[in-house]
């Protein structure tokens, strides 16, 4: 999910890559490899053939864009959710976190 999120913020949206590691909350070598593809490519595709999904991404990548994300934890918390949705339709098993085994998400 953050490899989609930062080349989103770097190529897409020309933001420098130490302005999208500060706003994603990530250092700048991350970013850097999720930009140049060195990391977060193993399940990518799966995940960007859920439109529900990359509305979600695109929506968080404009407000990290207008600086408008107030608790990003929160942000990738439901992507992750989201995501594993995603990849459960395509035959993929994810374990659920902490938070979904004792929260309110069950």
């Amino acid at each position: 999910m953050r490899s989609i999120i930062a080349e989103k913020l770097v190529t897409e949206k020309g933001m420098p890559i130490y302005r999208a590691a500060n706003a994603m909350g990530l250092t700048p070598a991350a970013v850097a490899n999720y930009v140049n593809k060195r990391r977060g490519t193993g399940i990518r595709g799966l995940i960007e053939k859920d439109e529900r999904l990359m509305s979600m991404v695109n929506d968080l990548v404009d407000r990290l864009t207008n600086n408008k994300v107030d608790n990003l934890s929160t942000y990738y918390c439901i992507l992750c959710s989201e995501g594993k949705r995603a990849l459960k339709k395509s035959g993929m098993e994810v374990p659920p976190c902490m938070y979904e085994n004792y929260a309110l998400i069950k």
